[in-house]
């Protein structure tokens, strides 16, 4: 990616973080989640036995692009790439339960993303499921292209080559199975 290109990016994620409200889970540490408080809006959904329903609290789940990006430039293969990010949700989950087990995430009820990465979601404990709302399931679409295009050197190439495997879902676990999978006593 051109350096120009880099830049205006960084400065684009920057700013959407602020606006958006999107914000780390640790302080200290760089992990592969940021959060963003938010009131649902969507269609009710039921996860883990949970009834999610509009306007119920829940921490909408934003992936680290930056850190992706890094990885990316650091690994040279899918395959090294995806064992890399997985190992890094793997460490960010104990992370991701202890913020949602403060005061912050008291009333949360569940917590849920869109990506394009979802295979395996299940060994995590996420659910994952398409998007309903046609109008949604495009717009995401576009956008994670396009963001995958900016942190991925040879991102273009990947679309064309495995359109299929490019369909952003829903990712979605209840707060409560969140605790019960990551929660360090």
């Amino acid at each position: 990616m051109a350096r120009g290109s880099v830049i205006a990016w960084r400065v684009w994620e920057a700013l959407f973080k602020v606006f958006a409200g999107v914000k780390p889970i640790r302080k200290t540490q760089e992990d592969l989640f940021l959060v963003a408080d938010r009131r649902y809006l969507g269609r009710s959904f039921t996860i883990d036995g949970i009834k999610v329903k509009p306007f119920d609290r829940v921490l909408e789940l934003h992936i680290n692009n930056e850190l992706v990006m890094d990885i990316l430039k650091d690994h040279h293969s899918l395959m090294a790439s995806t064992v890399k990010l997985l190992s890094e949700a793997r460490d960010s989950l104990p992370a991701l339960a202890e913020y949602v087990e403060n005061e912050t995430g008291k009333n949360v009820r569940a917590l849920y993303g869109v990506t394009f990465i979802h295979r395996g979601i299940s060994r995590l404990g996420f659910s994952s499921f398409p998007i309903s709302n046609r109008f949604m399931r495009e717009l995401s679409r576009w956008h994670l292209r396009k963001l995958f295009e900016m942190v991925n050197p040879g991102g273009t190439q990947a679309l064309t080559k495995h359109r299929d495997d490019f369909v952003p879902r829903v990712v979605a676990i209840s707060k409560d199975h969140l605790l019960e999978l990551y929660h360090a006593e």
